[in-house]
C-alpha cells in the first residue's frame, strides 16, 4: 500500500527514525519495500494527489512507498544531512541544477537512472532535458519528467491605460515599472531577499537575457563581464519599484495576487493561483471577491526577455527529474521511476500540471499520448477545477510548451553542473547581489565579488 511518512520539514524525523531501510520481503524472498521517495511537491493538497498514483502502483507492482515532501529550498541541505547520516531516500524528485553536484557527491546513482532512460528509449525523452544531465563518462545522471520556463506575468490592463508596450526589454520593463509605480501597486515585485533561491532564479532570468553567464564554454568564470555589470544595475535600478520588504516567492505572489503589483517574472506554478483554483492561495484583490477570475482575465504573459547587450530573447528554466541514489533498493526504486514517466505519467503530472509540461512527449519517439494528455489534465482541486487550455486558451499552453523546452540556465550546458550545484547550495551569490541592493557596493563592485566567490567554490571542487 501507499504510505504518507511526512511532508516538508518532517524529514527531520525521517532522519532520526530511518527512511529507507527495513525492505521487507514477498512471496519467494523478493525485496518489496518500502521504498521512499522524497518530492518537492510537499503541500498538503500535491501530497494528497501524489496518495492515488502510489497506490496503483502498489497494486500493480506489490511495491510500498514511503512518501516524504520536502521543500525545494531545504532540499539541498536535506539531501546532504541524509548522505551523512548514510540514509538516503531510495528516489528523489529534484531539479536538474541539483543533478551534476549529487553525482558528483556520490548521492545519485547514473548507471541505475541510465538503465531505465535506456529501456525507456532516449529518443522519446526531449533532447534537450537530455544534455542537461549527462554524466562525464556517458548516460545520464537522472531521469527527466517534465519542466518550466520562468515567465514574466504583467497587468495588460494597467499596461494599456498607461500605453505602455508589453515588458520584452530591460527598457520596456523599467519604463512601465516606474510608470505604474505608486497609488497602491509596486512597479515590478522581483525576488530580493538575502540567501534565498527565488532572487537567483529572478535574478538569472534577467542576467541571461542580458548575455550575462556563469561561465564561458571552456568553464572559465564570467560574471565580472560588462553584460554582467549591466545586469546587475539594472536590477538595481529596477528593485527601486518593487514592493516594501523582503521579495521571495511568497510575498510576490501574495502581491500579485492582491492586485498591488504590475508585474512579476514567476513560473507558471501561478496559473491555479490566478485562476482561484488554489485555495491556500486564492487571489485576493478587491474585485475578486465578486470575481475569481478578474486578475486572470488582465493578466498576460511574456516569455522570452533580451537586455541591451543580449544576442536574442531567452528566458530560465529548470526541468523536473526523478533521481535514483546511491543507497536505493535499485531495482525497486527504477521499478517506480519506469512507472512514473509511463503509465503513471499523467497522475504524477498532474500534481500542478499548470508547471509541468512533460519530458516525454509519447512512448515512442513519435508519439504523442503523454503531450496530448497533459493538455487535458485538471488544474485545481476537489469540484474546482479546469484544464489551462479552458482557463487561459491554446496560445497559453503552446507559450508554457515553448517555455519548458527552449529556456537557458546558467552553467549546466556549459558542463559546469556541479559548480551550479554548489552555488545553490550557499547562494552567496544573492548575499552579494543584496549589498548592491542596499547600496553598499556598485554595480561594478558586486560583479567583481561574485567572480571571485564562484572562482573560490570552483577551485575547491577541483
Amino acid at each position: 500500500m501507499w504510505r504518507k511518512s511526512a511532508t516538508a520539514l518532517g524529514v527531520i524525523a525521517l532522519l532520526t527514525v530511518g527512511s529507507s531501510g527495513g525492505h521487507t520481503a514477498r512471496a519467494g524472498g523478493e525485496s518489496s519495500g518500502p521504498i521512499t521517495m522524497w518530492t518537492v511537491y510537499d503541500t498538503a493538497d500535491r501530497m494528497a494527489t501524489m496518495e492515488p498514483v502510489l497506490e496503483d502502483f502498489t497494486a500493480e507492482t506489490g511495491i510500498e512507498v514511503d512518501l516524504v515532501g520536502v521543500s525545494a529550498p531545504d532540499l539541498p541541505q536535506a539531501m546532504v544531512t541524509s548522505a551523512a547520516a548514510g540514509d538516503l531516500p531510495d528516489v528523489v524528485v529534484h531539479g536538474v541544477e541539483l543533478t551534476a553536484g549529487w553525482v558528483a557527491e556520490g548521492i545519485l546513482d547514473p548507471a541505475a537512472a541510465t538503465e531505465v532512460i535506456e529501456e525507456l528509449d532516449p529518443e522519446t525523452f526531449s533532447e534537450s532535458a537530455l544534455r542537461l544531465i549527462e554524466v562525464a563518462d556517458g548516460g545520464w545522471g537522472t531521469v527527466p519528467s517534465d519542466g518550466w520556463g520562468q515567465m514574466i506575468f504583467y497587468r495588460t490592463d494597467l499596461y494599456e491605460e498607461a500605453g505602455l508596450e508589453p515588458p520584452t526589454t530591460y527598457e520596456t520593463v523599467l519604463t512601465a515599472a516606474e510608470a505604474l509605480h505608486g497609488d497602491g501597486v509596486s512597479g515590478f515585485a522581483l525576488g530580493n531577499a538575502a540567501g534565498n533561491g527565488f532572487t537567483q532564479q529572478v535574478f538569472e532570468h534577467f542576467a541571461l537575457a542580458n548575455d550575462c553567464h556563469l561561465v564561458d564554454d571552456d568553464g572559465n568564470v564570467t560574471l565580472d563581464s560588462p553584460n554582467c555589470v549591466e545586469a546587475i544595475q539594472f536590477y538595481i535600478d529596477l528593485n527601486e519599484f518593487a514592493p516594501a520588504g523582503s521579495g521571495d516567492v511568497d510575498t510576490t505572489r501574495a502581491g500579485y495576487l492582491a492586485g498591488q503589483v504590475a508585474a512579476m517574472s514567476w513560473s507558471p506554478h501561478l496559473l491555479d493561483e490566478l485562476a482561484g483554483l488554489f485555495p491556500d492561495t486564492p487571489p485576493s484583490c478587491a474585485e475578486c471577491g465578486d470575481d475569481p477570475a478578474w486578475l486572470a482575465e488582465r493578466t498576460a504573459m511574456v516569455p522570452l526577455v533580451v537586455g541591451p547587450s543580449g544576442d536574442e530573447p531567452t528566458q530560465y528554466g529548470i526541468t523536473i527529474n526523478v533521481g535514483i541514489t546511491t543507497s536505493a533498493d535499485t531495482s525497486l526504486a527504477q521499478e517506480l521511476v519506469r512507472y512514473l514517466v509511463s503509465d503513471g505519467y499523467m497522475g504524477f503530472l498532474s500534481i500542478s500540471p499548470e508547471g509541468r509540461y512533460p519530458m516525454r512527449s509519447g512512448a515512442e519517439p513519435d508519439g504523442t499520448e503523454y503531450a496530448d494528455g497533459w493538455a487535458e489534465l485538471a488544474v485545481g482541486s476537489g469540484n474546482n477545477t479546469a484544464t489551462t487550455a479552458e482557463l487561459y486558451g491554446p496560445e497559453t499552453l503552446d507559450t508554457i510548451a515553448q517555455a519548458a523546452t527552449q529556456f537557458d540556465s546558467w552553467g549546466i550546458a556549459q558542463g559546469s553542473g556541479a559548480l551550479v550545484t554548489a552555488l545553490r547550495g550557499d547562494l552567496e551569490l544573492t548575499r552579494i547581489l543584496r549589498e548592491a541592493l542596499d547600496g553598499n557596493v556598485t554595480a561594478e563592485e558586486a560583479a567583481q565579488q561574485m567572480q571571485a566567490n564562484v572562482e573560490q567554490v570552483q577551485s575547491e571542487l577541483e
